[in-house]
This record gives C-alpha cells, sequence and structure tokens, in this order.
C-alpha cells in the first residue's frame, strides 16, 4: 500500500508543478480526478491479488503524466492571476454597484449618523424576531 502512496504524492507532484511552471496554482479539478483514480486503484489492491497490478499501474500512470510534461512549454490557459476588480463591484463577475445621489453627497458625519440609524433598525428587526424577543 505505501507504494500507492508514493505513486500518488508523485502524480500530485507532477501535476502541481506543471500547473507552477505554467504560473498559477493548480485547480481543484486538476487534482481531483487523478486523486480519485489513485483512490479506485488502492481500493483494487485491498484485493490481495490484485496488489502488484495495481501498484505497477499507478507507476505507469505517473509515467505517462510525466511524459506528457517534460520538456515542454505549458500552453494551457490558466487565467491566472485573476483580473482586477472595481471598488464598486461585490461579485466576481457581476455588475458594478451604482453610486447614490445620497452617498454621492455624504458628509463623514452624515455617513456615520445614516449608519447608526441603519443599525438601529436592524436591531430593532432582530428583536423582533420570533423566538428572539429577549433581545432589547
Amino acid at each position: 500500500m505505501m507504494g500507492l502512496f508514493f505513486a500518488w504524492s508523485a502524480g500530485e507532484g507532477i501535476i502541481a508543478w506543471r500547473w507552477f511552471k505554467a504560473k498559477a496554482p493548480p485547480t481543484p479539478g486538476a487534482l481531483l480526478l487523478p486523486t480519485a483514480l489513485y483512490l479506485s486503484l488502492a481500493i483494487l489492491a485491498e484485493y490481495q491479488p490484485a496488489r502488484a497490478v495495481a501498484t505497477t499501474f499507478a507507476w505507469a500512470v505517473d509515467l505517462a503524466i510525466l511524459l506528457q510534461v517534460v520538456g515542454k512549454v505549458p500552453a494551457q490557459v490558466t487565467g491566472w492571476p485573476p483580473p482586477l476588480m472595481p471598488a464598486t463591484q461585490i461579485w466576481p463577475g457581476g455588475s458594478a454597484a451604482a453610486a447614490t445621489p445620497a452617498a454621492a453627497k455624504a458628509t463623514p458625519a452624515g455617513t456615520a449618523s445614516s449608519a447608526a440609524s441603519r443599525s438601529a433598525q436592524i436591531i430593532k428587526d432582530i428583536s423582533e424576531l420570533p423566538g428572539l424577543g429577549i433581545i432589547k
């Protein structure tokens, strides 16, 4: 079983090395599918007569991955680093929030008082929820 563990760690290391060579972190999907393959080989290796075959196949997969990677410049598009988000955007890929006229004219003192009144309103709304009447 240690042979399968070392084959799995070598295979994951080769995949991570390829991604780092492309100047990007490995995506979870790039590591998940090989892990599932090695896990299925480990389950197969629980059957004693198939242990040597499963371990040999795991190392053969490592060799195949290595032959696909060595000496080649990574050609995959990584999308890394991700594009910068504007300060008005809340969610990646979303649209920018529209500036309200009141927010554009607000002074620091006015903003603080409106935030305090909004906080008081939120606390009042929470205290009126069923079962939370103990909050005052």
